[in-house]
């Protein structure tokens, strides 16, 4: 998915909102809420989202400084997957729930990538929720650290003698091995093998708008739509026929189910 086009769209979207929302409200209304009373002080809430470059759940509490205005902590694990991450099959007649034991594989992938994020950031009103629309309108942004877990990925691929027995192997860059030879891969060893993880640290960073339909003043329904950011300390191999970069970048869309207190 080409990220431009989803920036441009988040970006006119996000200006005419606030444009519209600043033609409605009184400038006084942005004064120290103005007189408008905190019904609610916090809320929490968990959350799934479909990302450019994968997916991600998670989960965000907020404390409420004013009407308008909220701190956030977010938590969430994401799982990255590569444009060239394609599942493919040697074998016609095996599957996932056949006898024979042989998997999908992806060609050329390395390493699965897992991402961590904790981050803290802010919330603001932009719309309130009317009577004729129902919907709540926030905008936020959130910054903070990310951990990148990369989890070796395994084949199965022919032994020395043929394919009368097969062996489990990862990629090495070091050995010429048959990782890579499509010819000797006979398909994936499976989530459960090469459990050797290493991390990587990095920064991470998102904002969005978050769109509340939730007729009940104390539950939180939302859709968000927003973009993000990791950038790690050195390339992260995920393909080994492709190039490895440091900073990911994706659009997101997600649904929030929560709480206010």
């Amino acid at each position: 998915m080409k990220l431009k086009p989803l920036i441009s769209i988040f970006l006119f979207v996000l200006t005419a909102l606030y444009l519209n929302a600043q033609e409605q409200t009184p400038s006084s209304k942005w004064n120290k809420s103005a007189g408008k009373e905190l019904v609610y002080t916090s809320s929490w809430s968990g959350n799934f989202k479909l990302r450019s470059d994968g997916w991600q759940m998670g989960a965000e509490y907020s404390k409420s400084k004013n009407y308008f205005k909220k701190t956030i902590y977010q938590f969430d694990l994401g799982l990255y997957k590569h444009p060239k991450q394609v599942k493919q099959n040697k074998d016609p007649y095996s599957g996932w729930f056949n006898n024979n034991g042989i998997k999908p594989f992806e060609y050329g992938k390395q390493n699965t990538l897992l991402s961590i994020h904790a981050a803290m950031g802010q919330k603001f009103l932009l719309a309130e929720k009317a009577k004729r629309n129902g919907v709540m309108i926030n905008y936020y942004y959130a910054g903070g650290v990310s951990l990148g877990v990369l989890k070796p990925y395994f084949l199965r691929v022919c032994g020395d003698d043929g394919c009368t027995y097969y062996e489990v192997v990862g990629y090495d860059a070091q050995l010429n091995n048959k990782f890579t030879d499509y010819d000797y891969i006979i398909g994936g060893a499976g989530f459960g093998v090469g459990w050797k993880l290493k991390f990587r640290p990095g920064l991470h960073f998102k904002t969005g708008m978050e769109f509340d339909w939730s007729s009940n003043d104390k539950m939180i329904k939302a859709v968000d739509i927003g973009l993000s950011a990791d950038a790690y300390i050195g390339k992260v191999p995920i393909m080994v026929t492709e190039k490895n970069k440091f900073l990911f970048l994706n659009a997101y869309l997600g649904v929030s189910l929560g709480k206010k207190k």
